[in-house]
């Protein structure tokens, strides 16, 4: 009687832990995620670091280039307390966006031409597809947000108008989503 009694509660137990549960939210500190960040991404090697005073909170600003230059950008990984919720990205994107193509001057002019996902099947990273002009040089860029830990994530990263850049410019932000993820 008693075996049967201990296999009963043995039963129970192992019930209790098939139970599915919501994942728990994880959040980290920004400092966390910068120190994620590796010296290479895809063809693009990690520049100088600097402090960014943003408006909706203090961060960090990593630099990035391919190793001829032709593509350069930055990562930015911004403060937020309370945490984010990832749905914020959305929001965030929106304001990314209007902050580099409108108050621009003159001689820059992007306008926004489409909005993806990164990466593609799961995005993690809202990003817009950007065009314009840098003088009279025909450019694009890709400006991208997500919520990693809780902190907000932006990135850019802009190259003169050439076939296949556009398509580098998102491994490496498909990247930047494997390295935070």
């Amino acid at each position: 009687m008693q075996l049967r009694a201990a296999w009963f509660l043995l039963a129970l137990v192992g019930c209790a832990m098939d139970v599915p549960q919501d994942p728990p939210t994880v959040t980290h500190s920004a400092d966390t995620l910068i120190e994620r960040l590796p010296d290479a991404i895809a063809t693009f090697r990690r520049g100088g670091t600097t402090p960014v005073d943003d408006p909706a909170g203090a961060g960090s600003e990593m630099a990035y280039a391919t190793a001829n230059r032709a593509i350069a950008g930055y990562i930015q990984v911004l403060r937020r307390e309370p945490p984010l919720d990832p749905d914020a990205a959305e929001q965030e994107l929106a304001r990314f966006v209007a902050d580099n193509t409108s108050g621009t001057p003159m001689h820059r002019r992007l306008r926004q031409r489409a909005l993806v996902g990164v990466p593609a099947e799961q995005p993690v990273l809202r990003c817009a597809e950007l065009e314009g002009t840098f003088g009279r040089q025909a450019v694009e860029s890709l400006a991208c947000v997500g919520v990693f830990g809780g902190q907000l994530v932006r990135l850019r990263v802009s190259h003169i108008r050439r076939e296949g850049r556009m398509a580098e410019a998102r491994g490496f932000a498909e990247g930047v989503a494997a390295t935070l993820r």
